[in-house]
Parts: structure tokens; C-alpha cells; sequence
């Protein structure tokens, strides 16, 4: 799949991932040129992109927005960034408007240092939850908490996870 048919994905999705020998690090290469020139992907990240086997420390490092640095463990709610107020990703979600949020907290957040994308959600200390970047042709987001599935089962009155999942993929892809 990453070898022959990569041109032929919208979209690569990267649910809290972490080699195990699965794909061979050749195809992590085919990823990052699929990127390059024109293609999507999305890293949910948790604890995984924070650890030795990350996909960070393969050949998609080169478009990965963001180095991991390790993992808090706190609760706090994601905030819209200034950006994140005025992109279309994220720009009028339900719930952003209040303070806090109207929306369930998370609980686990994957640091990082050496940002080169745009951070469109917050957490503690002003590090980012939601990364968006653009490399090449192609565009990368990355959400650096796995804790979005508490927003899908209500806990705490959930949260804009239909909607921010949507348009996160529809800017991936390109599409209006």
C-alpha cells in the first residue's frame, strides 16, 4: 500500500502510533514524499510519539511539525489560539467562545519543542494541541493529545469532535 498504490490515498491517518515492525521504514519515506508532493496525513498522537519507537525517529520526521519531548499528565481544556480563532479549521467551534470552554477536558498532552507548524488549539503552559503545517505540496496536521475520544463519549458534556475532525480533514485533503 505505501510502496504502490500511496498515490491513490486522500488522506494518511496515524492513530496513536508506534513501530512494532509493521511497516518497514522504507515506506515511512514513500509517506513523506507522498507529503511533499501533495499528499495529507494526520497524527493523533498520546504517549507513542513521546516514546523510542516513535514515528518521529523514521524518515517522516522531515514533515512532521513537531519533536516530542515527553508526555503531561494533567487535566486542562484545549483553547483556540489566536490563529485557531480565525482558521477555518477551527474558527467558530461550539463551545470555544466561553472560559473555559464549553467542552470536556483532557487529561494527556505529548510535548514538543522545535515547532515549525501552526499551533491552532492550546493546552497548559500555552503548548499546543492542535498543529497544522504545510510542507511541500502537501499538508500535515497533528493533535498532540489522545484524549479526544472523552469529547465522543460525552464525558463532561464531550465536545466539537465531529466538526473539528471534519474540517481537519476536508483542510487536509483541500477541499472547501
Amino acid at each position: 500500500l505505501f510502496q504502490q498504490k500511496i498515490n491513490e490515498f486522500n488522506l494518511i491517518i496515524f492513530d496513536r502510533y508506534a513501530r512494532q515492525g509493521v511497516l518497514p521504514i522504507a515506506y515511512f519515506d514513500n509517506i513523506a514524499r507522498y507529503v511533499k508532493r501533495g499528499g495529507a496525513v494526520l497524527i493523533a498522537a498520546g504517549p507513542d510519539y513521546a516514546s523510542a519507537n516513535s514515528i518521529w525517529r523514521t524518515p517522516l520526521d522531515v514533515v512532521l511539525p513537531a519533536e516530542p519531548a515527553g508526555v503531561t499528565e494533567q487535566a486542562f481544556h484545549a483553547r483556540l489560539s489566536d490563529m485557531g480563532k480565525r482558521h477555518p479549521v477551527t474558527r467558530g467551534l461550539d463551545g470555544a467562545d466561553a472560559n473555559p470552554p464549553h467542552w470536556s477536558r483532557f487529561f494527556r498532552l505529548v510535548d514538543t519543542r522545535n515547532i515549525t507548524g501552526s499551533a491552532l488549539m492550546d493546552g497548559p503552559d500555552g503548548k499546543p494541541v492542535l498543529l497544522l503545517s504545510r510542507q511541500g505540496e502537501g499538508r500535515v496536521a497533528m493533535l498532540l493529545s489522545d484524549h479526544i475520544w472523552l469529547w465522543a463519549r460525552g464525558y463532561e458534556g464531550g465536545g466539537p469532535h465531529i466538526d473539528l475532525l471534519r474540517r481537519l480533514s476536508h483542510w487536509l485533503m483541500k477541499q472547501p
